[in-house]
């Protein structure tokens, strides 16, 4: 079962709630699937919106790219088809090739912590993963904390849209041909 997206064009909306949507809409162009499913609480809304702050501190201190290999382990990881889809195209805007490409150190420490993030919950009784400490070296405490945090909202938003199941975009329905036409190759 899917929930479907609130309408927020209808007369009887709430006026807040079409205020967010008019809001995102201005933001990014449009209102994501998820986003539409969202805005039946504003509550909710917000609060997936409000790790966009914390996203933009981190492009500015690793580089967008970095941020977006990180989102994409996590939801590889965890197994969303929809965020996959969403980072697997982030990465081809900024020219990666995400099936073959050789990370930076700063990307395969945040794939060493993606892993731990997403991972099954024994993962969480192991020592915590090197790549904290490589990145606290690097750029302090502030980022690391950074880094788990974002991560952690990631890993929310993957199970909210697996949870939900929220459809995929219609602007990433060619890239899930493509993946499921190499799923179907291997």
């Amino acid at each position: 079962m899917s929930v479907s997206s609130f309408d927020w064009h209808s007369p009887d909306a709430p006026a807040e709630l079409a205020g967010l949507a008019r809001a995102e809409q201005e933001r990014v162009g449009r209102v994501t699937n998820m986003k539409g499913v969202l805005l039946h609480s504003a509550p909710a809304f917000r609060l997936f919106g409000a790790v966009l702050p914390l996203k933009e501190s981190l492009r500015s201190r690793l580089g967008a790219r970095a941020v977006d290999v990180f989102s994409l382990a996590i939801s590889e990881d965890s197994h969303c088809l929809l965020c996959s889809l969403y980072f697997r195209r982030a990465l081809k805007a900024h020219g990666v090739d995400p099936d073959g490409y050789v990370p930076t150190d700063d990307e395969a420490a945040l794939i060493e912590i993606a892993h731990r993030i997403a991972g099954e919950p024994v993962a969480h009784k192991a020592t915590p993963p090197a790549a904290l400490k490589l990145l606290e070296a690097r750029y302090g405490a502030e980022t690391v904390v950074e880094v788990v945090a974002y991560g952690s909202a990631m890993l929310a938003t993957n199970r909210l849209n697996t949870t939900l199941g929220i459809p995929i975009d219609d602007d990433l329905l060619p890239a899930a041909d493509i993946a499921g036409a190499k799923a179907n190759a291997a």
